[in-house]
């Protein structure tokens, strides 16, 4: 069942979990530019689009191909 409602912005911490990545990870890529965040006073927020943004930019796992 869907939510009525969506969060449009998450806090570091938040995005950390729901990317299951580390907030390190985070800040680094708002650092570096490839995550977009903004800011509310102290806050810092990620837009939902924003982490998915960065998340689709991922580059894309390559394993080599398994060996007979």
């Amino acid at each position: 069942m869907a939510d009525a409602l969506t969060k449009m912005a998450f806090s570091v911490d938040e995005a950390a979990i729901l990317a299951d990545i580390g907030r390190d990870a985070i800040y680094a890529a708002i650092r570096e530019g490839r995550l977009e965040a903004r800011k509310l006073g102290r806050r810092t927020l990620i837009t939902h689009d924003a982490l998915h943004r960065f998340l689709n930019g991922l580059p894309q796992l390559q394993l080599p191909p398994a060996q007979p």
